[in-house]
């Protein structure tokens, strides 16, 4: 984790600009990092990726990397800033989709990007117009709080240590899941998923814990998500 947010301070002294990306479906932003941007004296700007999974007005500019929505505007902010060449970063947690947001600005796939957190390695930088280089950097993760990271799909399940928590969590949360999945609410409706999907101990006893990374896997995938209306 410290060498990741040492690249991240590297990439945010090298850049004038910071985008951070956050993910709509729970948009949580990094004061550790915009504070570490304002200190520097660099203009910060908040886009909203994955806007196609929520019917929810979003802070910062919209976005979408699977649509393309809230490109323009966010080249047009950008072109607005630049004063000569500027050199722009992209920050934020692992999989909020920082290579999609790049790929998507860049109209073909020049960042590696891929469905597991954390995939993103290093810096690439790239040249979005004569005015606009662009770098991507790794996310940064904090491990303070594993339920948020599950809920915000920064963080493998499966390399999660309490995904009940979590799951109970996401039940409070959005009660819709309860309903999509035909339980009742409390821990009970893990004992009574692990079930209904065969996710049994030795001797027939509920394995709660598999239910609850099953839940997860599918809140992560977006199986939850209503698309919004046209």
């Amino acid at each position: 984790m410290d060498s990741a947010l040492n690249r991240v301070r590297r990439v945010i002294n090298q850049c004038d600009v910071l985008i951070e990306v956050v993910d709509a479906r729970f948009p949580t932003r990094s004061k550790r990092l915009e504070r570490m941007v304002r200190r520097r004296g660099k203009k910060l700007l908040l886009v909203t990726n994955k806007v196609d999974l929520v019917r929810e007005e979003v802070q910062g500019i919209p976005f979408s990397a699977k649509t393309g929505r809230g490109k323009r505007e966010l080249m047009r902010e950008l072109e607005r800033l630049a004063d000569g060449e500027i050199r722009v970063g992209v920050i934020g947690r692992p999989n909020v989709g920082k290579s999609s947001l790049i790929n998507a600005l860049r109209g073909r796939k020049v960042a590696r990007t891929s469905a597991r957190a954390g995939f993103t390695r290093g810096e690439q930088w790239i040249r979005l117009s004569p005015k606009i280089m662009l770098v991507d950097s790794p996310g940064v993760i904090t491990w303070s709080d594993e339920e948020e990271l599950l809920l915000e799909d920064a963080l493998d399940v499966d390399k999660a240590r309490d995904p009940v928590s979590a799951a109970l969590k996401l039940f409070s949360r959005h009660p819709e899941v309860l309903k999509k999945l035909g339980l009742k609410g409390g821990e009970e409706a893990l004992e009574e998923f692990a079930r209904k999907t065969g996710k049994l101990k030795k001797g027939g006893e509920p394995n709660v814990k598999e239910a609850a990374r099953m839940i997860i896997r599918r809140w992560q995938r977006g199986d939850f998500h209503k698309p919004k209306n046209k």
